[in-house]
């Protein structure tokens, strides 16, 4: 068995004010190289990144390769990027779908009660040189306003997962911030879900809260998730609290789990 440790991770966009405020991203990460990267993750599924933070992790995240697009019918805009070790993995397919009813078309989404935002995921099938096991990894950030559209979206996903497992039959790994909590419908319908090979888990069950909108004293959401069908001891998966002076990675807590492949 080989150990790789996932993260999922929302870094905040920078949109409405928020590249001037406190908790720009250009305050916060020195963050990201002093405290994330102090974890050694080998794969992150980061979701909000707009194309100049997405650059800031192609030039600072010298160790990994990161992929993906942007969800606007350009290709820009917010994207759900795949940050993989490029020293440990090969990347042998990439994809992007819009969580619509046409997902090869850029920039379209569900009409019914989405947001006016897109949705996506991006896939990454990947290669672990040293063993030779391939898997693929799953990253998606679902609807803030509609709970039809986080339904449809993450059944999508679902359904994409099974015909990509029909095709090659592999390991899955889906990270993202599903906006839904574990009482949710979303969550029931992944947790268990049963349609390639061996049944989808949530390996961060007893993480707490993972969305704090940098108010860490009050009440917070548990919306961000690692589920997956590989193994993975439950006992060493952590949700990253660290901060300077009260300036946090971002509105999200990361996440992460030791999966064994």
């Amino acid at each position: 068995m080989s150990d790789i440790f996932v993260f999922t991770f929302n870094i905040l966009t920078d949109w409405y004010g928020n590249e001037k405020a406190s908790y720009s991203f250009e305050n916060r990460s020195r963050l990201l190289e002093n405290h994330f990267l102090a974890y050694h993750p080998d794969l992150v599924g980061f979701q909000e990144a707009m194309p100049h933070q997405k650059k800031w992790l192609e030039d600072n995240l010298t160790d990994f390769n990161v992929v993906g697009n942007g969800r606007g019918s350009d290709f820009r805009d917010e994207s759900c990027v795949i940050a993989y070790r490029k020293g440990r993995f090969e990347l042998i397919g990439l994809d992007t779908f819009w969580l619509s009813p046409t997902p090869d078309v850029p920039g379209s989404r569900f009409q019914k009660d989405q947001s006016e935002c897109p949705r996506i995921c991006t896939v990454a099938t990947l290669l672990e040189k040293e063993t030779g096991k391939q898997l693929r990894h799953y990253n998606t950030h679902l609807d803030h306003v509609g709970a039809d559209a986080k339904l449809r979206g993450m059944s999508l996903i679902l359904l994409r997962m099974v015909q990509d497992y029909n095709r090659r039959a592999m390991p899955v790994i889906l990270t993202g911030d599903f906006n839904s909590e574990p009482d949710s419908d979303v969550y029931r319908l992944v947790e268990g879900f049963d349609g390639c090979g061996e049944p989808l888990r949530d390996v961060t069950p007893e993480t707490g809260d993972t969305f704090h909108g940098f108010h860490p004293d009050e009440k917070g959401e548990k919306i961000d998730y690692i589920f997956t069908n590989l193994s993975c001891d439950r006992s060493r998966s952590v949700i990253l609290h660290e901060n300077e002076d009260g300036l946090y990675l971002s509105d999200h807590y990361p996440v992460g789990a030791h999966l064994e492949i």
